[in-house]
């Protein structure tokens, strides 16, 4: 039987030093991770926060819309039962007041509705009558006591247009297009179906919605 090989002091130190060397090349790799994970929490924290807060701006001015609603609709109430003998503003108001309970278009259900949703700056005036408004999507419906086929193709593009440049917070959102009215051209139903924009009218005491070919805008 051989002898075995008995390694040196010198060898034992030798062994001793890269195994700390090595142990000291792991705690640096470890810390340099540790590091890494904690500017990438951090990160993401910061960014949830950044979220937060305009989600809390959001809500505050969401609230703040909400009591403006609630006064609007007292204000259209007061208008259906006789207070107002302007045709077109009693459209605007009747189908306002409608809308504002039902909260639905498109057999799309909404949060809220603001009525007369009106921007005004610099001599620029952009003014929608009724705005229905979810997480994701947005409803505009125009309201007038007759309704007339060139009516069609003003919400289809110039009412876009001014809510799309205007109103940019809603930029992603699906935005769906109707009109509301007490008597249409004959014509009207051609051109609605032609832009993919909805009929509300008023049949009797009820309220009939002919929303089956609505384009997503």
């Amino acid at each position: 039987m051989g002898k075995k090989n008995i390694p040196t002091y010198e060898e034992l130190m030798e062994a001793f030093e890269k195994d700390k060397l090595e142990q000291r090349m792991r705690w640096a790799e470890a810390d340099k991770r540790n590091a890494e994970a904690k500017a990438e929490a951090d990160k993401r924290q910061a960014e949830a926060d950044k979220r937060k807060a305009e989600f809390d701006k959001r809500w505050a001015e969401t609230g703040k819309r909400l009591a403006e609603l609630g006064k609007k609709i007292d204000k259209a109430h007061k208008t259906i039962c006789g207070v107002s003998d302007n045709a077109g503003h009693h459209a605007e108001q009747y189908f306002q007041n409608v809308l504002a309970h039902k909260l639905s278009f498109g057999k799309i259900k909404y949060d809220y509705m603001t009525p007369n949703l009106k921007y005004q700056r610099k001599g620029e005036l952009a003014e929608f009558d009724i705005v229905l408004f979810n997480g994701n999507t947005v409803a505009i419906i125009e309201a007038k006591n007759r309704i007339h086929p060139d009516f069609i193709k003003e919400i289809a593009e110039k009412k876009v247009a001014q809510f799309r440049k205007y109103f940019p917070l809603y930029k992603d959102h699906a935005l769906y297009l109707g009109v509301a009215g007490f008597s249409f051209d004959k014509s009207v139903e051609k051109e609605a179906k032609k832009y993919g924009v909805g009929i509300i009218r008023q049949v009797g005491d009820a309220v009939e919605m002919d929303d089956k070919n609505l384009k997503v805008y």
